[in-house]
């Protein structure tokens, strides 16, 4: 006799989620925390072979050089040598030009002085990211190593912290309207700059501790335009979505861009106030804040987006640390 069929339960079907339409599929979050691990990698990649370069650049046997290290040379007066550079940052100190293969404040400095920095900088990243884990073992291994004593830390950071989608926070958009110097919400800026501050005093308290006769030198950045324009035309803007938003709860659906800029530049001037509070201290020392702020223009002409400079732009600045460099290691 043939065997009876069995007969399998029926599976409900269950219904394909499918995301509202015009809204971005969300990727799981093991998806999103798989890409954010290669990031770090490719990241953490980028550092420890550029730093190899560095050593590969000073250590270059004497006897053969090579043209571009001859050049270099002439670059160096009798009786001086080359400084020592360690450079730890943001996109200010490696912004990654798709058309030049590379820019920045970094960059401009190594061919105003002639011969290499080791610029361990990279766009997009923030203090506490610098300071934490990772990136600190890092800095400490560089600072401890013993085929190079460093003389400076370059260090740019601070930007990325208070600029993109949260700069949201720091702004006041409830009515009345303020001044555009008063739109600050004070608290919160207080509280994020207070933060800030531990995290330059950590970095402080690292080399005191393992390279107490390297200086550091810092910046403020500068008054960006608030023009709306987006790196490499795909990313930003970092500050006029926020400031739209505000005004426009505060009832202005279109606000003065002079104005907006006042509301950034305050901002940056207590950020700066901050750094220059802590070179004060009489506790602290090797602790060097460059003037940057001030040295570009007000308009777009130094500017090629919202928060970075143009190549030219970039030169300024540079110049800026090679004088502060000259005026601590003369």
């Amino acid at each position: 006799m043939p065997k009876k069929k069995r007969h399998e339960p029926k599976r409900a079907l269950r219904a394909k989620s499918t995301p509202r339409e015009g809204a971005p599929a969300v990727p799981p979050v093991t998806e999103l925390f798989r890409a954010r691990q290669k990031m770090r990698a490719q990241v953490a990649r980028d550092r420890s072979r550029r730093y190899q370069e560095f050593l590969s650049e000073v250590e270059r046997p004497a006897e053969t050089p090579t043209f571009e290290t001859a050049l270099r040379s002439l670059a160096v007066m009798p009786g001086k040598r080359n400084l020592r550079i360690l450079a730890e940052g943001d996109s200010w100190f490696e912004y990654p030009n798709p058309i030049t293969h590379g820019d920045g404040v970094i960059y401009q400095l190594q061919k105003r002085l002639g011969y290499p920095i080791a610029n361990m900088a990279h766009h997009g990243l923030e203090v506490e990211q610098m300071l934490g884990l990772s990136m600190r073992q890092e800095i400490i291994a560089r600072l401890t190593d013993p085929q190079v004593k460093f003389d400076a830390l370059l260090f740019s950071g601070g930007g990325n912290d208070i600029a993109g989608d949260q700069f949201c926070i720091w702004l006041k958009d409830a009515p009345p309207a303020d001044p555009p110097a008063e739109m600050l919400n004070t608290k919160a800026v207080s509280a994020v700059l207070a933060i800030l501050e531990a995290e330059f005093r950590e970095l402080i308290d690292l080399r005191d501790q393992f390279s107490p006769d390297t200086v550091i030198f810092v910046h403020a950045y500068d008054f960006p335009p608030v023009t709306g324009k987006k790196a490499c035309g795909v990313v930003g803007p970092w500050l006029k979505p926020s400031l739209d938003y505000a005004y426009k709860h505060l009832g202005v659906p279109i606000p003065d861009p002079k104005d907006e800029f006042v509301v950034v530049k305050t901002l940056l001037e207590m950020f700066g106030n901050m750094l220059n509070g802590i070179a004060a201290d009489s506790k602290v020392k090797k602790f060097v804040v460059v003037p940057t702020q001030g040295t570009l223009s007000a308009d777009d002409s130094d500017w090629q987006n919202e928060i970075h400079p143009s190549s030219a732009g970039f030169t300024k600045i540079a110049a800026k640390f090679q004088t502060a460099l000259g005026s601590v290691f003369p």
